[in-house]
C-alpha cells in the first residue's frame, strides 16, 4: 500500500500538512518537509522506547556511543516536536478559517479535530480495556474525558501500555482555550500570548514533580511555539533571509540556556536539568520548523521529503498509540519462552524491535485505511454541510 493509497482522499486536518495560513508564504499548499520532521518525532519516540523502556536492553545498548545513548534516551522530547508542529499547523488552520469569517468559526475547527483524532483514540482505548481487565477503571473514565494526563495527581494508577494518552489530554486541553485566543486577539496580540508562555514555562515547570510534567499547563510551551511561528509566516513576504534570522535565533537561545544553565546544574539530571531541556528542545524543533517551511522544495531539505518520512507521518497518530502496547504485549507473550530467553542481549532487542515495528505499522496502515480515512472523510462533508 502506498503513502498515496493511504492518504485518499488528500491531506486532512489530522496529518495537517496542508494550511492557508502559510500557502502564501511558502508558495506551496502543502509543506511536506513538515510531514518528514513529523516522521522523526514517532522514530524519536519509538527508539527511547523500544531500547531503554526493559531492562532486557541495558546491556544490547552498551556498546552505543555516551552521547549517542544520551540522545536517544531523551525521546520523550519526539512528543514537543509533535506539539510544536501541532500548534504551527493547528493555529495555521485557525487564522485561514477566521479569514473566512466567524460564523462557523468554531464548528469547522472542532468537527475537523474530532474527525481525526476521536475514532481511533477510542478504539485503541476500547482494546486496551479490554485487554486490562485488572486496570484501574477510573484511569479509562479520565481517558474517556480527554484526561488522561490528571489521572496521576488523583492516585489513579496509569498503565504503561496506556502512557501515550497524556500527550494527547495536553492537545485537547490546550486546544479548548487557544482557538479562542486566535479569535478575539489580533496577530501582534497573539504572538506576544505565544511567547510569554514560552518563556513562563520553564520556570514554572522548576520543582515540580516528575508527573506534574504531563499537565497542560507545564507542557503547551511547544505548542506555544508553534502557534508563534504560524503567526509569524502569516505575513512572512518570502524573505529567506528574515527566515534564517529567526531559525538562528531560535538555535541561539537553545544554545544560551545551554550555557548559562551549567552553573545550575543543567548537565545533570535534576530539576533545571529537565526543565530548561524542554524548553531547548522546543526552540531547536522550531528553527526545523522554520527551516522546512522556508526553504520548502529546495535542495537543503531534500531528505525531509522522503517516501519512507512521508508514510510514516500519515501512519504516525496510530503508530503513537499502540506500539506501546504491542511492545508490552510482546514481551508478555515471550515471558519465559525458553527459545527467546537463550537469546544474546542484542538478539533480543533486535528481534523484538523488528517484531513490534513490523506489527505497530502493519495495525497503523489498517487503521489508517479503515478507520481514520473514512471518518475524516465523514467529518469532511458534514463540515461542508455547515457551511
Amino acid at each position: 500500500m502506498t503513502a498515496k493509497e493511504l492518504d485518499r482522499p488528500g491531506q486532512d486536518a489530522g496529518a495537517e500538512p496542508t494550511i492557508a495560513a502559510v500557502r502564501a508564504a511558502s508558495r506551496r499548499g502543502h509543506v511536506p518537509e513538515l510531514d518528514g520532521l513529523r516522521a522523526f518525532a514517532i522514530w524519536y519516540v519509538l527508539a527511547e522506547h523500544l531500547l531503554f523502556t526493559y531492562p532486557s536492553t541495558v546491556a544490547a545498548t552498551a556498546f552505543l556511543p555516551p552521547i549517542v545513548g544520551g540522545v536517544l534516551s531523551h525521546g520523550w522530547l519526539g512528543v514537543d516536536l509533535f506539539f510544536v508542529l501541532s500548534g504551527f499547523l493547528i493555529t495555521g488552520i485557525l487564522l485561514a478559517t477566521k479569514s473566512r469569517g466567524t460564523g462557523s468559526y468554531f464548528k469547522r475547527f472542532y468537527v475537523r479535530r474530532a474527525a481525526r483524532i476521536l475514532p481511533i483514540y477510542f478504539v485503541v482505548l476500547l482494546a486496551l480495556f479490554v485487554a486490562m481487565r485488572g486496570a484501574d477503571p477510573a484511569f479509562f473514565a479520565f481517558c474517556a474525558l480527554l484526561s488522561a494526563n490528571l489521572a496521576s495527581g488523583f492516585n489513579v494508577h496509569v498503565p504503561d501500555a496506556a502512557g501515550p494518552y497524556w500527550s494527547l489530554a495536553v492537545e485537547e486541553q490546550f486546544y479548548l482555550i487557544w482557538p479562542w485566543l486566535v479569535l478575539w486577539l489580533p496577530a501582534e496580540r497573539l504572538s506576544l500570548a505565544a511567547i510569554s508562555v514560552i518563556v513562563l514555562e520553564p520556570f514554572l515547570r522548576l520543582g515540580v514533580h516528575q508527573h506534574a510534567l504531563e499537565l497542560m499547563w507545564y507542557r503547551a510551551d511547544g505548542l506555544a511555539m508553534g502557534a508563534f511561528l504560524a503567526v509569524w509566516f502569516s505575513t512572512w513576504d518570502g524573505d529567506l533571509v528574515r527566515a534564517r534570522r529567526l531559525a538562528l535565533g531560535l538555535f541561539g537561545i537553545a544554545a544560551t540556556i545551554m550555557i548559562v544553565g551549567i552553573p545550575f546544574g543543567i548537565l545533570h539530571e535534576g530539576d533545571a536539568s529537565t526543565s530548561f531541556r524542554i524548553t531547548q528542545a522546543v526552540c531547536v524543533f522550531g528553527a526545523l520548523v522554520v527551516v522546512a517551511v522556508a526553504y520548502s522544495g529546495k535542495r537543503i531539505v531534500a531528505p525531509l521529503r522522503w517516501r519512507a518520512l512521508t508514510l510514516t507521518a500519515l501512519l504516525s497518530y496510530c503508530l503513537y498509540l499502540v506500539h506501546k502496547p504491542i511492545s508490552d504485549g510482546f514481551v508478555w507473550a515471550l515471558a519465559g519462552n525458553d527459545w527467546y530467553a537463550a537469546l544474546s542481549p542484542g538478539a533480543s532487542l533486535a528481534f523484538r524491535s523488528a517484531c513490534v515495528l513490523a506489527i505497530a505499522y502493519a495495525v497503523a496502515a489498517l487503521s489508517r485505511r479503515f478507520i481514520e480515512l473514512p471518518f475524516i472523510k465523514l467529518g469532511q462533508r458534514f463540515e461542508g454541510n455547515s457551511h
